[in-house]
């Protein structure tokens, strides 16, 4: 990477690229029609807590003084994919559920977090994969409206990402997201899988075969 950019240095090429800063579920910086390529590789549902994988970074700036801070500081500014996050948010299943209802696969996330809502019933943790679950689409159905509204016409998107099955229990996610993408506008979806995931070692949580993989989406 450093002789990368000393070459690029030395080429006397200036960008023309921008940077904004903004929240992806709504985009507000981004002017209308600004983007032709995006880039990016979302948070994979249930995989990693975002907020808490930095407590060391940003206990040692000072910015938090432990991990009661988090919430407040950082993780609530990011997507809803860790159930740590929605248990720190009190969220009510209903209230997003009724945010999915026009979705095209409302029935289908709505059966999910019922299933796993009685499924956590049975373990010690108890934790808050229904409310995860459907507050992770909410989020990402907000994303996709945004990013429908920066791309030009004919714009591509590609989302490196992984699907999920909290308590053993299978979501769907590249299905879910290619629909939230057609149904916020753009034309045309297809995923390009990458690797199997949940096969190299025995988990002790599952058994449920994932993989990961490119959604591309166009329009």
């Amino acid at each position: 990477m450093s002789s990368d950019m000393t070459i690029r240095q030395m080429l006397g090429v200036k960008s023309t690229g921008k940077i904004w800063t903004a929240d992806a579920r709504t985009c507000l910086a981004i002017p209308d029609e600004a983007v032709t390529l995006v880039i990016t590789s979302p948070p994979y549902m249930n995989n990693y807590d975002y907020a808490d994988a930095t407590r060391l970074e940003m206990s040692f700036w000072g910015e938090v003084q432990g991990w009661g801070d988090l919430h407040q500081t950082a993780r609530q500014h990011l997507i809803r994919s860790s159930s740590q996050h929605v248990s720190a948010d009190k969220l009510q299943l209903g209230e997003l559920l009724a945010q999915l209802s026009g979705v095209p696969f409302a029935e289908d996330l709505t059966r999910v977090c019922n299933e796993l809502s009685v499924e956590r019933e049975h373990h010690g943790g108890k934790k808050a994969y229904h409310l995860m679950t459907a507050a992770y689409f909410a989020d990402m159905a907000k994303v996709w409206a945004s990013l429908r509204r920066v791309c030009k016409q004919g714009a591509k998107v590609c989302f490196v990402i992984g699907d999920s099955a909290p308590y053993g229990l299978y979501v769907p996610v590249d299905e879910w997201l290619g629909q939230l993408a057609l149904a916020a506008g753009f034309k045309s979806c297809r995923f390009e899988k990458i690797r199997d995931r949940n096969v190299k070692w025995r988990n002790r949580k599952h058994k449920v075969p994932l993989k990961e993989g490119r959604l591309w989406v166009e329009g």
